[in-house]
Parts: structure tokens; sequence; C-alpha cells
């Protein structure tokens, strides 16, 4: 059974959790198919997730209200060159899923901190949502930085990302367009373009850019997680 769950100090509202706000060397990020937000290494800092508006990453609030999921559900943060997921609810059981195996429950006050570098946290309400984690196991520097910097840093780093096959075929649609001086695919032409869901594109989105910061792709902020890895691509070609 996974240990007892330790619910590390929230820290305040300090700092912003976006894919804005990138330390020199994140933990990870965790994502839904509407966001995706950075697990910094700082002492006493974490995501919390659920549906409550203060929660770092929402979820059961729309398109769909769902009130089985908890106000707050749990909460990821890094500890010990690992990230742990910690169920804060008293009574739902959170599963994490590695590599299609059979679900690890967490059960309600627990925590588990998976070793693998990727993983999902799904939360079962009316529904079920899928949190995708990505994990900085190297503990490759990651930057974000402004789109007009001047030390945007040049040339190409050679840092190549692990995309899956599908991660592969998501971002060849995003940039089909660029090779004739179009913007990059949106959601639902990838979507089309595949025969896959709009949802299921965003969310392979936020994984593609978790895998490009972890692997030590520079980006620029460009206000959006499509538009930030066709660019990185565009001037990367990993």
């Amino acid at each position: 059974m996974s240990p007892r769950a330790r619910p590390r100090p929230d820290g305040g509202d300090a700092m912003s959790l976006t894919f804005g706000d990138v330390g020199d060397a994140a933990a990870g990020t965790i994502s839904s198919d509407r966001e995706v937000v950075v697990i910094n290494n700082s002492p006493g800092l974490g995501v919390t997730f659920g549906r409550e508006p203060h929660a770092h990453l929402r979820v059961g609030h729309a398109p769909l209200y769902d009130d089985v999921v908890p106000k707050l559900a749990g909460r990821v943060f890094a500890h010990d060159g690992r990230v742990v997921v910690a169920n804060l609810h008293d009574s739902l059981a959170l599963d994490i899923r590695i590599d299609g195996r059979a679900l690890v429950p967490v059960p309600p006050g627990h925590w588990h901190a998976p070793p693998e570098r990727t993983f999902d946290v799904l939360i079962t309400g009316t529904l079920t949502y899928e949190l995708a984690v990505v994990v900085n196991s190297a503990n490759n520097p990651t930057r974000v930085v402004a789109a007009d910097d001047p030390d945007s840093p040049e040339p190409p780093t050679g840092a190549r990302p692990s995309l899956t096959g599908r991660q592969r075929e998501v971002l060849d649609a995003y940039i089909a367009p660029l090779a004739k001086g179009r913007p990059p695919a949106s959601h639902q032409q990838v979507a089309e373009t595949l025969g896959i869901s709009r949802s299921l594109v965003r969310l392979e989105c936020n994984r593609i850019w978790s895998e490009l910061l972890v692997a030590g792709v520079p980006m620029r902020s460009l206000g959006d997680p499509r538009d930030q890895i066709a660019d990185a691509w565009a001037r990367h070609r990993f």
C-alpha cells in the first residue's frame, strides 16, 4: 500500500503555475487537455487538482459540471528527484496508469511516486478525467523565454525529445503547413487529419510541449503550447 499522504505546504500564491513559469530545471509537468502546468522543484510548492476554482489544475467543472469530482482531489509535487502524487480526498481513490499496465490505486490519504518518467493520473467522477505527468528525470535544463528575448538560445541545442509514434504524428500534422509559409494547423485540423478526437489532440499537444521542456529544447513564450512547439521545431528541428 502507498504511504500515507503528507501534503506539503502550499507556499501561498507567490508564483503562478502556468506553462510560462519555468525554472532552470523544472521537475516536470502535469497537464489536462485544456492546460499544462509546470511542477517546480521549489520546496513547499505543489500543484493541486480538483473541481474547486482555486485548484491549480481544474477538472470536472467544464464543459459539464461533475459534482462527483472532489473539490480538492490531490496534489503533485517534487521530492528527492521524484514526482509524488498525493490523494487529498477522504473517500475517493485516484489511479495511476503507467504504459498501459494495470492501474495503480492511490487510496484516500495516501501517496505514490512512480519511478517511471511518464504516467497518467486518473480521477473518476461521473466521467473519468486523465492528467498526463512528464518527469524531468534527467534533470535537464528547462527554458521558456520571452518571444522577443535577444538572448533566446541559438544555435539549435541538439536536444532530442522522446516522442511516441502518435505524438510524432500529431507534431507532423501541426507543422505540415509551415512548409507553405502558413501557420501551424489547428487542433481541429489535426484531429480531422488523424481521425482522433480534438480533446485527445489537445492532450497530446500538451504532452509534446512537456517532452520538449524536459528534454531541454528551448522554447519561446508565444501564448499557446501549439505555437511554442511549432516554433521550437522550426528553430531546432528535433
